[in-house]
């Protein structure tokens, strides 16, 4: 699949072009906030950051210590860009305009991403709680994140009948809590990553105790 996908553009670290792109992107995300909804990390955590950058600055006296405090806040401010980055690629989905919105500069040339292929549960055991369910699947190529979801009526061929109750989820986390005592379950796992999920697992069951 091809795709745009935005990029910070900064060749190294330097701190007053992070800044610059800290307020740009922090300005086209706060004028767009029927598009970037829920950001993560937050835009008041970008502001605060890159104001903080702003100021130590400003106050540039060249020695060493302030020049250090420099660079250890550029590294903070371009992490938070990093992640509204990735950020900015889930909502657009490849999408150049949108992410034109974000402030962001965007790839000159769309390129082809892969996203994960069928997904495989290895097995499930018994949670660290009552009423939960470990899932442990086989790792899969580029994913870097897991989906789970449930179906308490066996129907696996009803997309309706099937409910996400883990989004976003580790390989290492995936875990289940508070489910029914004694109710039959039946569960799925997706492997996605920023450009998509992939082919859902086949459906194993378990019964909470």
């Amino acid at each position: 699949m091809k795709v745009s996908t935005a990029v910070l553009h900064l060749a190294g670290k330097d701190p007053q072009k992070v800044y610059q792109l800290g307020g740009k992107v922090y300005t086209s995300l706060t004028s767009n906030p029927s598009v970037f909804i829920q950001s993560e990390p937050t835009l008041l955590e970008l502001n605060t950051e890159t104001i903080k950058l702003d100021t130590l600055l400003k106050s540039k006296d060249g020695s060493k210590q302030k020049n250090q405090a420099i660079l250890d806040q550029t590294d903070v401010v371009y992490t938070i860009l990093k992640s509204l980055a990735a950020y900015t690629n889930k909502i657009a989905n490849g999408d150049k305009s949108i992410i034109l919105l974000s402030g962001f500069d965007c790839n000159n040339e769309p390129t082809t991403h892969d996203i994960p292929g069928k997904a495989i549960i290895k097995r499930l055991e018994d949670g660290n709680t009552s009423c939960s369910v470990k899932i442990f699947m086989e790792a899969l190529a580029d994913a870097d994140r897991y989906k789970v979801e449930i179906n308490t009526t066996s129907n696996a061929n009803d997309p309706a009948s099937w409910k996400t109750v883990l989004d976003f989820g580790s390989i290492n986390r995936l875990e289940l809590k508070d489910l029914p005592r004694g109710q039959e379950i039946f569960l799925r796992v997706s492997g996605g990553n920023t450009w998509g999920w992939g082919i859902a697992s086949e459906s194993a069951s378990f019964i909470p105790r």
